[in-house]
């Protein structure tokens, strides 16, 4: 089948990921968010697959999941704006819990410590995904870097980008080896659309930390607005390489896509669009970019799905009038078929 050759003239809109990190990348917009940070007492990192359980306040359980390479793990629950408990359990550790009331807000983060359970035997020392030793970089952050680092992060869950990028500097003066700080600083220059800021504070992540997965899928939006596409192919690729399932991973899908349809690879693009709009389809943009796929694929039908999809969750979003316009050209060059 040729394809349709009309594409919907707008603008690719930026999504930048949001962080426990902070950013609302990629998160379904009609639904609350809860982020979760899990450490061990001495600072360092936990393994993955720690047990994670979300609960309403009266005790029901709503989902369960484990936690990456980083320690973290994400919900999206259903039930909307309410109070929610989170709690951590790993065997020969006391239980942690965390009270978190978004009853007016639609995103949360909790932060945990796994303390031992006093008189048991230490349990072994935490191993990543691959069985190697986790890195002990957060043990080696001073105790002020830290505090300037988790007060650069409170400053960008409540938008006060300018107080986020000062704490997270003064962070990073304290202690320059701290990818987590420089990861958390690209993020903020992205979010203020400073890319040469952004790209500069993600490289330094990387190369203090290879397995930084949300630094490559920052660095991968930094470049697709900066015009590099090649370069953001090959570092959104890394961090999807690195954790398929981290947090941010439809942003990075949706972003990849973005940059293969920039190069002209439609093909190379749907798989990631597919799967950014399968994994939070209440992403409106995204089925933009889905339909403008489909339209190459010559699936006039998919691409009118798609864009319907837009209409109904953003109706007087900036490609609507666009849409409603085109919607009529599609069907009528499907009936001349």
């Amino acid at each position: 089948m040729k394809p349709l050759r009309l594409l919907v003239p707008f603008t690719m809109l930026a999504i930048i990921f949001l962080p426990c990190d902070t950013f609302a990348q990629g998160r379904a917009l009609n639904n609350v968010q809860v982020q979760v940070q899990v450490r061990y007492s001495d600072g360092t990192p936990s393994p993955v697959g720690v047990f994670v359980e979300l609960d309403l306040e009266n005790g029901e359980m709503l989902e369960q999941s484990q936690t990456n390479s980083s320690g973290r793990c994400h919900f999206f629950p259903t039930a909307g704006p309410t109070v929610y408990i989170v709690r951590v359990k790993q065997p020969g550790y006391l239980e942690a819990r965390v009270r978190l009331d978004l009853q007016n807000s639609q995103s949360g983060l909790a932060n945990l410590t796994l303390k031992p359970i006093p008189g048991q035997t230490a349990p072994p020392t935490p191993k990543d995904a691959t069985g190697s030793t986790v890195s002990a970089i957060d043990l080696s952050v001073p105790e002020a870097a830290r505090k300037e680092y988790d007060l650069g992060q409170h400053s960008m869950e409540n938008h006060d980008l300018d107080g986020g990028v000062a704490h997270l500097k003064k962070a990073i003066e304290l202690y320059s080896q701290f990818p987590q700080a420089y990861t958390l600083l690209g993020m903020a220059y992205n979010e203020q659309r400073r890319w040469k800021d952004a790209h500069a504070a993600l490289a330094t992540a990387i190369l203090q930390d290879p397995k930084a997965v949300e630094a490559y899928f920052q660095l991968g939006a930094c470049l697709n607005q900066q015009g590099d596409t090649t370069g953001a192919v090959k570092a959104l690729n890394q961090g999807l390489q690195l954790d398929a399932e981290a947090r941010g991973a439809a942003g990075a899908h949706y972003e990849l896509a973005r940059a293969y349809m920039a190069l002209g690879q439609w093909q190379d693009a749907n798989p990631h669009a597919a799967k950014a709009v399968a994994l939070q389809p209440d992403v409106a943009v995204w089925h933009i970019l889905m339909g403008n796929i489909d339209l190459k694929k010559g699936d006039g039908q998919g691409a009118i799905t798609e864009f319907q999809a837009y209409l109904k969750l953003d109706p007087n979003g900036p490609a609507a009038a666009s849409i409603h316009d085109t919607i009529p050209k599609i069907q009528a060059a499907m009936a001349k078929k």
